[in-house]
């Protein structure tokens, strides 16, 4: 029981995002719902894009994704939206797959704190 509430405390105080940058993942988790994309902020600095899906992503859909194309061209991509707010973009999926983009490492995105 007091580790549940040690877990429970240290989530609760997590990083905490500013305001602006938790609304511009907000506009992109919302354009991406109906690919079932799910965009947070993420990381010590709360300054990585943390994208993840429901479905398994594959190499083109990632760069899709990234690079604006096909479906995905909401923003001119999340590569151009990022670069204006955040220091890294990480994928992830429900098959444990992750790929970077920007100024991080994949250690760092494996273990990524969402921020508040």
């Amino acid at each position: 029981m007091r580790r549940l509430m040690l877990l429970l405390l240290l989530a609760c105080n997590g990083p905490r995002a500013d305001k602006e940058i938790v609304a511009a993942a907000d506009v992109l988790s919302r354009d991406y719902a109906k690919q079932s994309l799910e965009v947070k902020v993420a990381g010590a600095d709360c300054k990585v894009l943390l994208i993840e899906a429901e479905k398994r992503l594959d190499d083109a859909t990632v760069e899709s994704i990234h690079y604006g194309t096909g479906d995905y061209g909401a923003h001119g991509g999340v590569e151009q939206y990022a670069d204006l707010r955040f220091r890294a973009v990480v994928y992830r999926d429900p098959s444990g797959i992750v790929r970077t983009y920007g100024a991080t490492t994949l250690d760092e995105a494996r273990s990524l704190p969402r921020c508040r």
